[in-house]
């Protein structure tokens, strides 16, 4: 029964981890999403590009990465 018990707080402890980052990455899509935004108004085609092409493959690959994984 320990060894449960110990599971259960390690499973807790895990969960709070993974919330913890779902809210980081949320925050850095954000602030992708603002960085692009701002450099486009900027007159920085460059810069605004590289912000939106990894905001799509880093952040809304990983999600669709995600979800394709639970479909399966």
């Amino acid at each position: 029964m320990d060894e449960v018990m110990s599971k259960a707080d390690e499973l807790e402890r895990l969960v709070r981890r993974l919330a913890d980052l779902d809210d980081q990455r949320v925050c850095i899509g954000t602030e992708l999403v603002g960085l692009e935004h701002f450099f486009r108004k900027a007159g920085c085609p460059e810069l605004s590009q590289l912000a939106f092409n990894t905001f799509m493959s880093r952040y809304v690959g990983r999600v669709l990465e995600l979800a394709d994984g639970m479909r399966e």
